[in-house]
């Protein structure tokens, strides 16, 4: 059976769980860059300015990438909608249980 994606929900984007991963990975990059990592360039700040810059680094990465996949699923929408192109397509094979 094949399926096919003719069109992406911009709002399932927003309001899945994908922001949500985004944002735990920016705060896994946020930790990397603001702790772990030595940056003679942030010797200088605080335990509590690390973690807040931490804080607004994960905000921007979410705001940034959740952006950049809205934007993707418009143009996939165009191509496949307005233009008439083919989405991607999935070749699935169902299985039965063999015992």
């Amino acid at each position: 059976m094949k399926l096919e994606v003719r069109n992406i929900s911009v709002a399932s984007l927003i309001t899945s769980a994908m922001p949500v991963i985004v944002f735990a990975l920016g705060m896994l990059g946020g930790v990397v860059t603001f702790l772990l990592v030595p940056n003679p360039q942030l010797d200088m700040m605080s335990i509590g300015h690390k973690i807040q810059s931490i804080g607004f680094f994960s905000l921007l990465y979410v705001i940034i990438v959740s952006a950049l996949l809205v934007f993707i699923a418009f143009l996939y929408n165009i191509m496949t909608g307005v233009l008439g192109m083919k989405g991607v397509a999935f070749d699935i094979e169902e299985i039965s249980d063999r015992e």
